[in-house]
């Protein structure tokens, strides 16, 4: 060989080299590249379905949110006992916004024997002015506090009107009389 076809050799055999450098590259490389592409799609897959799960955990939280405040709403609407003296309060409280006298309250007592109600039976007697009644009637009936008018008479003197309420306040069962006990 000569110096001019060594020289032409040289470019040939490198050329041949890198063809067979990239064959064998490819062919050790490529399963593993392969297979790297195909445990990131199931990575990316499982993120996918862990980011759905939180977003569904988020979801119920925020329902378990709401619940829990429709929940102690209720609680405070339907106490488990009714403690006369805060009911008492509470009447008057309402009395002293809508500009009316109470000369008489009862404290509760319960009902469940003139009827089949749950509630305890609270008498009231409110003296003022038409409109100061009727807002006080109101004001009772829209109090967090479930209760239910059962009577209303009104009685009217010289400039005042006078009107008496009967009227039950509920209170929750207890989860023992609900829900018998279960034996292990």
């Amino acid at each position: 060989m000569n110096k001019k076809d060594t020289i032409l050799m040289l470019p040939a055999l490198a050329i041949i080299l890198s063809i067979g450098a990239y064959i064998i590259s490819v062919n050790l490389l490529l399963p593993d590249i392969f297979q790297d592409s195909a445990k990131i799609d199931a990575y990316d897959k499982d993120i996918e379905a862990a980011q759905t799960k939180l977003s569904s955990i988020s979801e119920s939280e925020n329902a378990i949110s709401k619940l829990s405040t429709t929940v102690n709403a209720l609680l405070l609407a339907v106490p488990d006992s009714v403690d006369s003296p805060n009911l008492i309060t509470e009447i008057e409280t309402i009395a002293a916004a809508n500009g009316v006298a109470l000369p008489n309250v009862s404290p509760p007592v319960s009902a469940e024997a003139a009827s089949t109600s749950e509630g305890l039976s609270t008498n009231i007697t409110v003296v003022g002015s038409f409109a100061g009644i009727i807002n006080f009637i109101n004001a009772l009936e829209t109090n967090i506090r479930f209760s239910k008018m059962q009577s209303l008479t009104i009685s009217s003197s010289e400039n005042t009107l006078t009107a008496t309420i009967a009227f039950e306040v509920y209170k929750r069962q207890k989860i023992s009389s609900i829900i018998p006990e279960v034996s292990q």
